[in-house]
């Protein structure tokens, strides 16, 4: 691995954290709240989720949850493996609010992946399996990349939006960790050459057009698995920062958390050097040793040391 970076999973937590206080902002307050929000001055809360503020969300318990699979498991991996991290991460976590209600409900009432596999029904078309992928970047091959990515999207979005849009995440994340001649803005190159012919015929336009700076949320023609996967190709090409790719997510709008956790694990390995505000590592999960910063720097570490 050319670029390791050990705290992927921070970068994805501190972006989950920081852009979940203004996800779909459809609230009364929502423009003060973008404008305190980009000051970058310390962790707001959503106004309408039951969360306090520095608390990130499935984005990262899922990503957490994948990077424990590729820990503490070699190939070939199965959707059990994955649908027991998924049940163990969520428990460990505490339950925490935030998921698809649909979703929520199910792994509040199971208790084993082999009960979460037997409930799912994996006909979601949304973000879900692309908001935790990144991880699968550090697979050492692209075709091991692909086949991680869409065996673990077929668990919960066995669609064909669920399964590019986690194969584009995940492909993304594996250039930059292993390409040094692949810059930020080539990825869309680089993934319509690696990815299925049927992806790049249906979905290949996100990786050639501008996003055209508007909340990244479903669209008639276009799921929020495509519109995030759009919004984070056009982010990561057009900002040379992560501050400067925080800014400008937090301006669209839409489903910020997952399209900031995922442009900044993307990006983080290319950036690792920035200086971020002292409180966005410090106040992770409000210092929380169990789900905090502590706990996600160990994981990557580990991650980094068993694939580099």
């Amino acid at each position: 691995m050319r670029n390791s970076n050990p705290n992927m999973l921070l970068y994805i937590a501190m972006a989950d954290a920081y852009a979940a206080a203004v996800e779909y902002g459809r609230f009364p307050e929502s423009n003060t709240l973008r404008e305190e929000c980009l000051k970058f001055q310390r962790y707001l809360a959503h106004p309408t989720h039951d969360n306090p503020p520095s608390t990130y969300t499935d984005d990262t318990e899922m990503s957490a949850a994948n990077t424990k699979v590729l820990l503490q498991h070699d190939e070939p991996f199965s959707p059990l493996m994955f649908a027991e991290a998924y049940v163990n991460e969520f428990r460990r976590g505490g339950c925490r609010n935030g998921y698809s209600r649909g979703f929520q409900a199910i792994l509040e009432r199971v208790r084993t992946g082999a009960e979460l596999l037997k409930e799912l029904k994996p006909d979601s078309n949304k973000n879900g399996a692309a908001m935790r992928s990144v991880p699968f970047g550090v697979l050492p091959t692209v075709d091991e990349v692909l086949n991680v990515a869409t065996l673990q999207a077929r668990i919960t979005h066995d669609t064909p939006e669920g399964r590019f849009s986690a194969r584009a995440v995940a492909l993304m994340s594996h250039a930059v960790l292993y390409e040094d001649a692949v810059f930020l803005p080539d990825l869309g190159e680089y993934c319509k050459k690696h990815l299925p012919p049927e992806d790049v015929q249906r979905f290949g336009y996100v990786f050639s057009e501008r996003w055209p700076d508007m909340p990244v949320k479903s669209y008639t023609g276009a799921s929020v698995a495509i519109t995030t996967v759009h919004a984070v190709v056009d982010v990561l090409a057009r900002k040379n920062s992560l501050m400067g790719i925080m800014r400008r997510i937090i301006t669209w709008g839409g489903d910020t958390d997952s399209v900031a956790a995922i442009a900044w694990g993307i990006a983080s390995a290319r950036y690792q050097d920035e200086k971020l505000p002292a409180f966005m590592l410090r106040d992770l999960e409000g210092g929380n040793a169990k789900t905090g910063a502590p706990y996600l720097r160990i994981l990557g570490e580990q991650l980094m040391y068993k694939y580099r």
